[in-house]
């Protein structure tokens, strides 16, 4: 009688155990179920890419950024962003892009685009003299590089990164735009050097070149290849030239 009521306590026991494991796979699997509808459903957010394939967006909406100081003049500058909502196979993705540049004088109340009507993406704008780490002052800015993409080379139906980008120039509030190079891939480097020219390191095909740029003028003074140093070979046996 003893052992009878024993196995039927183990019993029960290994029954209680079973249904409790049932119940929490069950558990982790449904959660499981839930993370993976979740984020093949959510809305995907990137940056730096502008849909040019008009059928395939959703909605888009075009709202301007905050205005910020630009060090040494009284002037402000915002960015304007184009946000485009698009569907995918499961799920949405949603883009923002810098499409243009306002620049606002509070000393006469007078703004400007920086490109009247231009609809390209702006990936970056770079003040120089750049502000550092090492000099948390910022001295006054002297000229801006723009990253600028104009056209999907690349086919993709978006402008990005990976399409063929032109470099440009302007001063410091904005005026006088100039495209100074084309047919970039990269930009490696810039750099403002005391005689006043700028320096842009970038590939072009495949090739590093470097280009100077007079800040007055905005004319490019130089544009070549940079020489790399060809890896030497390594030392023969001993005797040997």
């Amino acid at each position: 009688m003893t052992t009878r009521r024993f196995f039927a306590a183990v019993w029960r026991a290994n029954a209680l155990l079973i249904l409790v494991t049932a119940l929490l796979a069950c558990t982790v699997l449904t959660y499981g179920a839930w993370q993976i509808y979740r984020e093949t459903t959510r809305t995907r957010e990137a940056t730096g890419v502008m849909n040019v394939a008009e059928e395939q967006i959703d909605r888009s909406k075009v709202e301007l950024g905050r205005f910020e100081a630009i060090a040494g003049t009284e002037v402000l500058r915002a960015p304007l962003e184009l946000q485009q909502v698009y569907g995918l196979r499961s799920s949405s993705k949603e883009a923002t892009s810098v499409q243009n540049y306002l620049f606002y004088d509070p000393a006469d109340g007078s703004s400007h685009w920086l490109v009247p009507g231009g609809k390209g993406l702006f990936l970056s704008a770079r003040d120089l003299p750049e502000r550092t780490y090492t000099k948390p002052e910022q001295a006054d800015v002297v000229v801006v590089v723009y990253d600028l993409v104009e056209a999907d080379t690349n086919g993709d139906g978006k402008l990005t990164a990976n399409d063929v980008k032109t470099i440009a120039v302007s001063d410091p509030i904005g005026t006088r735009f100039t495209r100074v190079l084309t047919g970039v891939e990269d930009i490696n480097g810039t750099m403002l050097l005391k005689s006043g020219r700028l320096v842009v390191l970038y590939t072009t095909s495949s090739v590093l070149k470097a280009a100077e740029i007079e800040v007055e003028t905005h004319k490019v003074v130089r544009d070549a290849p940079v020489q790399t140093i060809a890896a030497r070979k390594p030392p023969g046996p001993a005797g040997q030239q």
